[in-house]
């Protein structure tokens, strides 16, 4: 076998092998989703390199996914990588289970496991985008309403009681004292960028979810105006953190569902907000 020979081998080798591996890493793409009413879907790897403050599995930790994340039943979804030696994965079944994690971005986010075969693949939803001291400054979405989310050294607590523990109890500390200091630098990077002759004020923000048609629609009302008169009515609400949804029983609520028209509520989140 000549030089060239050997060369034109080694070249078309090496196209082969890229070409295998491109079709595995296009097969194992996430799948879009916005994360609210519909997942965005990933793989799972079996050791996460993210730097991720992560939670353990759990057996259906959140109520509206109950009857979805049933072990065993089918994902309509399926999750195949192709390679030379043969094909890995298959159709997806939900394993029963879900885990919390925080993203990069400073989101909190609960993710569905589902078994695809010998892979595994995550149905993941918004929770809420969480503040430096990790609390979450808005109300939770679509799917986590009504429920408060706490992060501490030894896992997510749910409703003040439940708890679900780090994965890495050992490195959760760490991770999510690096998580917070990121948010914070996120924070004050974003405020740099604001003009600093405008005064921050506080507005009750307003969700009403359409689930027929996915959407939801935003609403605010300023709590502090220029022109005094058009504020007028407005409860005190100096005692409300940003994030802390808004009790419809209280003062604040039922001036809100004054001010808003709204008769039924069920579909409507209100929580406070400075801009």
């Amino acid at each position: 076998m000549n030089h060239k020979t050997i060369l034109y081998l080694a070249a078309l080798l090496g196209m082969i092998v890229s070409a295998a591996a491109q079709t595995a890493i296009v097969s194992a793409q996430s799948k879009p989703g916005d994360g609210i009413f519909t997942p965005i879907i990933s793989p799972v790897a079996a050791i996460d390199k993210t730097n991720r403050p992560m939670t353990v599995e759990a057996d259906r930790p959140e109520p509206n996914f109950a009857d979805a994340m049933v072990a065993g039943k089918p994902t309509g979804d399926s999750y195949v990588i192709h390679f030379p030696t043969g094909d890995a994965g298959g159709a997806c079944l939900y394993s029963g289970t879900g885990r919390y994690f925080i993203e990069s971005t400073g989101t909190l986010t609960f993710q569905i496991i589902a078994q695809c075969g010998n892979l595994k693949r995550g149905y993941s939803y918004m929770i809420c985008k969480l503040d430096e001291e990790l609390r979450c400054h808005e109300a939770p979405w679509w799917y986590f309403r009504g429920r408060i989310y706490s992060i501490t050294s030894q896992g997510v607590v749910v409703n003040g009681s439940a708890l679900y523990p780090w994965k890495d109890p050992s490195e959760a500390p760490r991770k999510i004292q690096a998580m917070a200091a990121s948010i914070k630098q996120m924070n004050e990077r974003f405020a740099n960028l604001k003009d600093p002759h405008v005064l921050h004020t506080r507005l009750i923000s307003c969700r009403n979810f359409q689930p027929e048609s996915k959407s939801y629609g935003i609403h605010e009302i300023a709590t502090e105006c220029a022109v005094k008169s058009l504020c007028n009515g407005i409860p005190n609400v100096d005692s409300l953190r940003d994030g802390d949804p808004i009790d419809w029983s209280t003062p604040v609520g039922k001036f809100i569902k004054q001010e808003k028209k709204i008769s039924d509520v069920s579909h409507w989140v209100c929580f406070m907000r400075t801009q």
